[in-house]
């Protein structure tokens, strides 16, 4: 995936607004560790000039401890999640991934992944 990331790449609009390359990755792989099923299921994809949007959907069942920093970690629950849809686009440079904007909506992100992994069933 770093290979896929332009050097200046950056995370915002997300609970980890201003994240860098290094720190995305990590927060990636603490994920797919996690989850190793997620998948962000894009729909209403439409390239406009630099940018790439689309709506996320993301999945996934806890089968690993999701370690993230800054947050308690959660250890494997076997938990499925589903979040709401969250709007989102990608800025693209001489091929890589400059920018990954992600606006938020209620139950998304982080925090939404957190709830349904305390509450599903």
């Amino acid at each position: 995936m770093s290979s896929l990331l332009d050097e200046d790449f950056r995370l915002e609009g997300a609970v980890l607004d201003s994240v860098g390359k290094a720190d995305f990755l990590g927060a990636m792989k603490a994920q797919m560790t996690a989850f190793p099923d997620y998948s962000e299921n894009p729909t209403e994809i439409e390239e406009r000039d630099d940018r790439v949007y689309f709506v996320a959907h993301v999945t996934g069942t806890q089968l690993g401890t999701l370690a993230l920093p800054g947050i308690d970690p959660v250890e494997a629950t076997g938990r499925s999640i589903r979040l709401p849809p969250e709007p989102a686009w990608v800025q693209v440079k001489d091929g890589k991934l400059l920018v990954y904007h992600v606006d938020a909506v209620a139950g998304g992100g982080i925090a939404g992944i957190l709830e349904q992994l305390k509450t599903a069933s």
